[in-house]
């Protein structure tokens, strides 16, 4: 399915790694390589494609094969939003393991549409394979998890920067806190931390926009709302030593504007 919508960075990820859940995956047995067509396609080819010179197959591998990939086969679940996965899924196995890849998709309504082949270098398959059964992992039973939450403003205190107009996206892993912020008059800001329980401990630094760059520190307590909702009470000081509190509170989806 192929879908237009509006999200922020946090979002898109909570959702595709929904969609990388709900699918049907199929790791290939053996390699594969291209291999240019004289003539008719060979039966066992995957994909047949065709450019200015004539037609290639995606086919198992030979023994002289220069070039060898490990293929995965995903099937998407019907009527899900998949917009954006091929390149979020490429993008996180470059950053994390160095490979590049490539994708041929198809479609076959009979079994809920469209549906592609990843491939990727033979050395690299296994760790591929644990990585996306890293990403199909669902959400953590700790409820104080910041991963992949994009938080508001509540309130804040007279020092503060922020406002109900900037927003937070937040990442968390094996707690290492990162989030980005933006909005009002903050033109972007970064912080990282470290959380142990229910206690974050922070430092940030902002470009507001008449231009001033602002640093600080601040401790967060991470606390569960009435409404189910993550409330960070954010004390914060700044590098000049001016002291004061925010807090904020996580959404399940804002669209960007």
């Amino acid at each position: 399915m192929v879908s237009i919508s509006h999200e922020r960075q946090v979002e898109s990820e909570r959702r595709l790694r929904a969609v990388l859940r709900a699918a049907q995956l199929v790791h290939l047995p053996g390699a594969w390589c291209f291999q240019r067509l004289d003539g008719d396609s060979p039966v066992a080819a995957l994909s047949t494609v065709r450019d200015v010179d004539g037609l290639c197959a995606l086919v198992p591998a030979t023994p002289d094969a220069v070039e060898q990939f490990g293929v995965t086969l995903t099937t998407f679940a019907p009527q899900i939003d998949n917009s954006g996965y091929v390149g979020w899924l490429a993008t996180a196995i470059k950053q994390r393991l160095g490979s590049g890849v490539f994708v041929i998709c198809g479609d076959n309504p009979r079994r809920g549409g469209i549906f592609d082949y990843l491939g990727y270098p033979l050395e690299v398959a296994d760790a591929v394979h644990a990585l996306i059964d890293e990403l199909r992992q669902p959400a953590g039973s700790d409820p104080l998890d910041l991963d992949l939450h994009v938080f508001e403003v509540v309130t804040t205190s007279p020092a503060s920067a922020i406002s109900r107009d900037t927003w937070f996206e937040f990442h968390e892993r094996d707690g290492v806190v990162e989030a980005s912020y933006t909005g009002g008059e903050i033109v972007t800001g970064r912080l990282v931390g470290r959380r142990d329980q229910d206690r974050v401990s922070t430092a940030y630094t902002q470009l507001r926009v008449d231009g001033r760059l602002q640093t600080g520190t601040a401790t967060m307590l991470v606390e569960i709302g009435t409404g189910g909702q993550v409330l960070l009470i954010e004390d914060y000081t700044w590098s000049d030593g001016t002291m004061g509190r925010n807090v904020l509170r996580s959404v399940e989806r804002h669209d960007a504007a």
